[in-house]
Formats: C-alpha cells, structure tokens, sequence
C-alpha cells in the first residue's frame, strides 16, 4: 500500500480507539495499576517468547504472579545496550538490524517511496538530544497508541468545554520521513478536521504564508518551530489565532511559552516522550500541569546507581517500561531526562504529573571536577528578547555561545550574569565567547537543533 493510504488507515484506527482513551482519563488509581498489571505480564509473556535477550533473562520468572513490585530486579539498559544487541530484542519475525539498514538506506536514497516495511513495520531513526543516534521498530499498534496518547487530553477537554467549531491541525515536524514525528503528530485524531503538515526545515516566510491561508485552530510543533513563529506573530509576518499550541521533540523554555502567550493568548503546551518509549506526559491549554501517560508505560525516578529517589537534586535518570509496543519491548529502558515528578491535577486524579523536566543528565558540562548544569548559560539567554536561538557549546576554558537575534541584544550584561552564575560552581576566570549568527544548524533528518554541546 501507498504511504497515504497506510496512514488513512491508521488515522482510523485512532478514532476508534480515541473513545476509549477519552474515558480512561476517568480511571482511578486502582483501575490504572491494573492496567499496568495486566498490560505488563503480557509485555513480559511476549518477550519472553519472542525475544532472545528476555527469553534467557525470563527463563525462570514465574510471569503469571509477577507484580509491578518485583520490576527492580529486572536489569535496566540503554541506547547503546540496544543498538549492540538491537536483534536480540526484537520480537517481529524475519526483522534484524541488517533489514533495517537496508530498509532505511533505499529511503534515504530514494529508491523506495514507503517507509513501511511489509506495511505493517516502521523503522524509527534518532539521534536524539544528545547527538547518539538509535534505530527503533514500530508496529502499527503502537503508532495508533502513540497518537491516542497525544491527543485525547485536547479532545477530552475541548468535550469538556463544549467546543463545537473546526479542527484544523497544523504541524511543523521533521522534514524527512526517517523521524518518528510526521507520523504522529500530523494526524486526524478525529473524523472531521483538516490538516496541514508543515517541515521545520521551511523557510519562515513559506511557513508564515501557508499558515495565514490556512487558519489553523489547532497548533503542534518542535519547540523552536513554535518559538520562531511567535516571533513571526508579533513582528506581524504571521496573522493566526490558534485556541490551543503544544510542543514536542525537545525541551521548551520559558521564552518560548511566553512568547506564545503576547503572540495568541495561549501558553505554549508541553509534552514529554521519545521515540523509544512514545508519548509519556503531556499538557492542554485548558488543563494545566503535564499529566503522566502511566497506563502506557511505567517510570521509574532513580539515581545514577538505579535506586528510587524522591528528591529531583537526586535524580540522573528516568527508567521507563514501554506497556504498547510489542515489536520490541522496551523494559526498565534508561531515559536521561532528569524529572521533577508532581502530584496530579483535578481532573485526572488517577494520574500523576511532572511539575519540570530540568534537562538531560548528558547535557551537564564537567570542568575538571567541577559539574555546571547549562541553564546556568541558557536561562541568561531565554529571557533575552533580542535572542531568538541559541547553541552553546562547552570549551575546555568555558563557552562558546552562538546567537540568532532579532535585535541588538546586550552581550556584555549576559555575559557577567553568566560568569557570575559560574562563580557559584565554583568555576574562576572561565572564557565565555559569543557569536552573532543568521542561523544554527538543523538536523538533516529532524529538524532539530542542538542547544548544548558538552565536549
């Protein structure tokens, strides 16, 4: 089958599943745990069965009585784990690396139009926030749930309020169909909307045009994507009126949820998932506060030695449990968000939150002994008007900041507050360089740009 008409169909399969998604929003917290039961015992079945790495790991666990309790003694693992044994924990017959590979290079060069592989597979290229790239798989299950996940918290509420006007979603994702997003994000999670999908690789100009034909009611995007178009908005290149505006595929700043506040009157919603795991928590406008997608997958809050922590300054990393995606488990999989984990709002009591996301374990800049966190540099940077991207890039001595501005920003003042703000670390005399440019460098395949370089 075509792309078009795979997607259609999955499109489908979402509004049928939307419903039920809708109502578990109303679950209690027992309902949610025996969710996370049952839905665990048969990840764990499955891998068992199908998997080499868990068949020898499961041999003698007793699967049927395994509770959420007794997760810990499953051994966590990580990217690199995964790409070194990547056929090891697959569970799709007649798939290894060497297909994907294959797969994915005839893609890249155009030799084949459909990224499906069988129709029924999708091959998820990352290289993530830090740079290391990872090759996941897919199925058409998990790309269904995926889209439920994202969207039900918008449906629910705009149910909620009585919302009766048009749909029309516009998104900007990645710009090539390697990247999980344009799969996910531009899709009609209803019967009756419209869609507009849009590459962050666009020039701003192109976007802004399409945008303001279009009129979209709804808005989904890379972070950055949404921070530059705010700035279009208020510039008066750009002339929309979204109800609602959420981000994704990497961190938003308060720069970027108060632009979008002067521009449209809304906040700019976050969200927080992965290609690995899917979607794992996400805000509405009309619901504040990140709300965890615990009946789709566990997590876990731990320290670097993998022991549970309550306190965020503790924090290194956030094991989570994929409840969805069957193709390939993704069991105690080591995500390195560092998370703040929050109690849950009113209308989802059932589930919890996540109050802030401080950034990646692997984004810390070490100096010797010395461990700098980089909003040290990037929250100087995010509440100055005149900065609209930033990348920072660690130096044995400091920093090397590169600026796209709207303005003539004030250098000198941001730089003492950052020298200042090092001093604290106990860092003396570090060399701090700025550098004015027209732009920073996207990722080919997402679209992304890289806001923190450790060396």
């Amino acid at each position: 089958m075509e792309f078009k008409e795979i997607m259609a169909g999955v499109w489908s399969d979402v509004q049928e599943l939307m419903p039920e998604h809708v109502e578990r929003l109303s679950w209690t917290k027992d309902q949610v745990r025996e969710h996370q039961t049952k839905k665990f015992r048969e990840l764990l079945k499955t891998a068992k069965e199908k998997t080499k790495y868990y068949s020898e790991l499961l041999a003698d666990v007793d699967i049927d009585n395994f509770t959420l309790e007794d997760l810990h003694i499953l051994p966590p693992n990580d990217k690199t784990f995964h790409m070194d044994r990547w056929d090891d924990f697959v569970a799709a017959p007649g798939i290894t690396y060497e297909v994907v590979e294959n797969h994915l290079e005839k893609l890249r060069k155009g030799e084949i139009d459909d990224p499906f592989y069988n129709d029924e597979y999708l091959f998820v290229s990352t290289g993530g926030s830090t740079g290391k790239r990872g090759v996941f798989l897919w199925d058409m299950e998990f790309i269904c749930q995926i889209i439920c996940y994202t969207y039900r918290y918008i449906l629910h509420d705009e149910i909620k309020n009585s919302y009766e006007g048009p749909f029309k979603l516009a998104t900007v994702e990645a710009p090539t169909l390697l990247h999980g997003s344009p799969y996910v994000f531009p899709s009609k999670f209803v019967a009756d909307m419209d869609l507009l999908s849009l590459a962050s690789t666009d020039p701003i100009p192109e976007v802004c045009e399409k945008l303001n034909e279009y009129q979209p009611t709804h808005l989904m995007a890379y972070a950055s994507s949404v921070g530059e178009l705010a700035a279009a908005q208020l510039k008066g290149m750009l002339d929309i009126h979204p109800r609602w505006v959420c981000t994704n595929s990497g961190p938003q700043d308060e720069d970027i949820r108060n632009r979008t506040i002067k521009a449209w009157g809304v906040k700019a919603s976050n969200s927080w998932g992965c290609c690995e795991i899917g979607q794992m928590a996400i805000e509405t406008e009309f619901s504040p506060g990140m709300v965890i997608c615990a009946d789709g997958a566990i997590f876990e809050v731990v320290d670097k030695n993998n022991q549970p922590v309550d306190n965020v300054e503790d924090a290194a990393k956030v094991l989570a449990t994929n409840l969805t995606n069957f193709s390939m488990p993704m069991i105690r999989y080591e995500v390195d968000d560092i998370v703040e984990i929050g109690a849950p709002l009113p209308e989802y009591p059932a589930y919890g939150t996540v109050k802030r996301i401080l950034g990646k374990a692997t984004f810390w800049f070490q100096y010797g002994d010395i461990k700098v966190h980089p909003t040290s540099y990037s929250d100087i940077l995010e509440v100055e008007k005149e900065v609209e991207e930033f990348q920072i890039v660690q130096t044995e001595e400091g920093a090397h900041i590169k600026l796209v501005c709207n303005g003539e920003p004030n250098i000198a003042e941001m730089k003492d507050t950052i020298l200042k703000n090092l001093n604290k670390y106990g860092l003396h005399d570090p060399i701090i360089n700025f550098e004015v440019v027209d732009s920073l460098p996207r990722h080919p395949e997402t679209g992304k740009i890289k806001r923190f370089i450790p060396l």
